[in-house]
C-alpha cells in the first residue's frame, strides 16, 4: 500500500520556504552572471555603477540560502509520513544534484566573487578594468551557468519524482 501524498498547511509552508530558497539562490546566480557579463563588458571603458555596487567589498550572503534547500528538504522528508525517503531515487538524484552545485559555488563560483571584489576594492575610479576581475568574471559566468543547470535538473527531478 502506499503512503498517501502528503499535505496539510504545515507541509504546504516547508515546501514554500523549500522551493523559495532555491528561487533566491537562482535570482543570486542571475544577479551574479549579469554583473560579471557587464564587468566583462566594460573591460576597456568605465565600470558601470551597478557592477560596482554589486561587487562591492564584503560578503555576498544571499547565495547562501541555496544551504537551505536540503534542510527543508529533509524537513519535508520527514513530516511526508513515510510517502517520501531518503533511499528513493529522486531524493537521492536531487541532493546528489544539490551537491555538485555547491561543491562548484563554495570551489569554484564564490572565491572568484571574492576575487573580483577584492580587485575591484583596490583600485581607482579611472582606468580599465583589472585584467584578474575579467578572468574572474568569465569563471563566474561559466560557474553560474553550470550551477543554474544543475538546479534546473535537479527541480525537475523533484517535480517529476522518477
Amino acid at each position: 500500500m502506499l503512503a498517501r501524498t502528503p499535505q496539510g498547511p504545515a507541509f504546504t509552508v516547508v515546501l514554500v520556504c523549500h522551493v523559495a530558497a532555491v528561487l533566491v539562490g537562482m535570482v543570486t546566480l542571475g544577479a551574479s552572471a549579469l554583473s560579471s557579463a557587464r564587468l566583462v563588458a566594460a573591460r576597456k571603458g568605465e565600470l558601470p555603477a551597478s557592477v560596482r555596487a554589486y561587487f562591492s567589498p564584503g560578503s555576498s550572503w544571499t547565495g547562501r540560502v541555496l544551504w537551505l534547500v536540503p534542510a527543508f528538504g529533509v524537513a519535508l522528508l520527514a513530516m511526508s509520513g513515510g510517502a517520501y525517503r531518503v533511499g528513493q531515487g529522486w531524493v537521492v538524484a536531487g541532493f546528489g544534484l544539490w551537491g555538485a552545485a555547491m561543491a562548484l559555488c563554495e570551489g569554484v563560483l564564490w572565491p572568484a566573487e571574492r576575487r573580483i571584489r577584492r580587485s575591484l576594492g583596490a583600485r581607482e575610479d579611472s582606468g580599465p578594468v583589472p585584467v584578474v576581475a575579467v578572468r574572474d568574471s568569465r569563471v563566474v559566468l561559466a560557474s553560474a551557468a553550470a550551477v543554474f543547470v544543475l538546479l534546473v535538473a535537479g527541480i525537475a527531478v523533484m517535480v517529476a519524482k522518477p
